[in-house]
């Protein structure tokens, strides 16, 4: 070393440097530790190949976990039917079918419409 060097703060000695055409930390920053709900999302995000009805087709896990929760719950599983109604009640889905829906909701409106009807012309209720 020169004598009139000083080691110090953004000055350090020459041997620890780093060497010519190397530069940096060779390994890298590691990388955070993922939580538990990153690594499920990513998981139940995984595609696979699933035979259906004969034919291969690609779905996700957690398509795949539906499907055999719905089909449990279908074959008269208990358990699988409870969490399918708490899943539905959870994330706000009617599991009423569509078109039953449509039906339920024609007749609210025609009812709601007499009523109306009833008020405009002042007619008696029966």
């Amino acid at each position: 070393m020169k004598k009139g060097y000083a080691v110090g703060y953004g000055k350090p000695p020459k041997h620890s440097r780093f060497k010519r055409g190397q530069s940096g930390n060779l390994k890298g920053r590691p990388k955070a530790a993922r939580g538990i709900e990153a690594i499920l999302r990513a998981e139940l995000q995984t595609v696979i190949t699933v035979e259906e009805n004969g034919f291969p087709r690609k779905f996700s896990k957690r398509d795949v976990i539906i499907k055999r929760l719905v089909n449990k719950a279908v074959q008269g599983d208990a358990k699988s039917l409870q969490i399918i109604l708490n899943l539905t009640d959870r994330h706000g889905e009617d599991p009423t079918p569509p078109r039953e829906q449509e039906a339920i909701d024609k007749l609210i409106l025609q009812e709601y419409g007499r009523r109306l009807s009833r008020k405009v012309y002042h007619e008696p209720a029966n």
